[in-house]
């Protein structure tokens, strides 16, 4: 039996593939930059969190409906401010999720951003990740940033000042290593 003109065998597979990855390595593009001036940091913000009434801030997003939390997701955009005030300045906001992970306790995994609007910081954000405990108090990595805070690295350090059943706030105090004047240029290399 003929076969068809539109039949292929595993060398013409095997051919393709081999031309593919030719042409996919022959021209590569590689970027080299300047990190320039190392800054090291700390400052302090306080996070205003809101779970009652119409300015709540958090959301639970998923709820297990156990006697537990876990296996809950909530959801938040809460206020950044330079006092622990609710009338202090207004700086960014810190949005995220929280994980209830634990089985034994009440503990979360916690991925924020904080995105800063205002002051020397404004239109730069830091994204940090970590463990949050009924303790009120956790350290978090601080694993990147933009805007000031470009290849930003660091800790991210928080303990709670208030809490009630309307909201809680928190100190933020940020420990972080950046750099500045970082030039990137993009070019072909042989």
């Amino acid at each position: 039996m003929a076969s068809s003109p539109h039949s292929s065998s595993p060398i013409h597979h095997l051919l393709v593939f081999f031309l593919l990855f030719a042409a996919a390595t022959a021209f590569p593009v590689t970027s080299e930059f300047e990190l320039g001036s190392q800054k090291r940091i700390h400052f302090r913000v306080y996070f205003h969190e809101t779970f009652l009434g119409p300015d709540n801030t958090t959301v639970t997003v998923v709820n297990m409906s156990l006697p537990y939390t876990f296996g809950d997701i909530d959801i938040f955009d809460a206020v950044l401010r330079v006092g622990s005030d609710a009338s202090s300045t207004v700086v960014g906001r810190a949005q995220g999720a929280g994980f209830h992970m634990s089985q034994q306790e009440e503990a979360s995994l916690i991925p924020l951003v904080l995105v800063f609007t205002a002051g020397e910081f404004a239109d730069s954000t830091l994204t940090a990740i970590g463990r949050l405990d009924a303790s009120g108090k956790a350290e978090r990595a601080i694993v990147g940033g933009t805007g000031v805070f470009q290849y930003a690295w660091g800790k991210l350090a928080s303990e709670l000042v208030t809490s009630s059943v309307e909201g809680l706030v928190a100190a933020f105090d940020v420990y972080v290593i950046y750099y500045t004047d970082v030039g990137l240029s993009a070019s072909p290399h042989d």
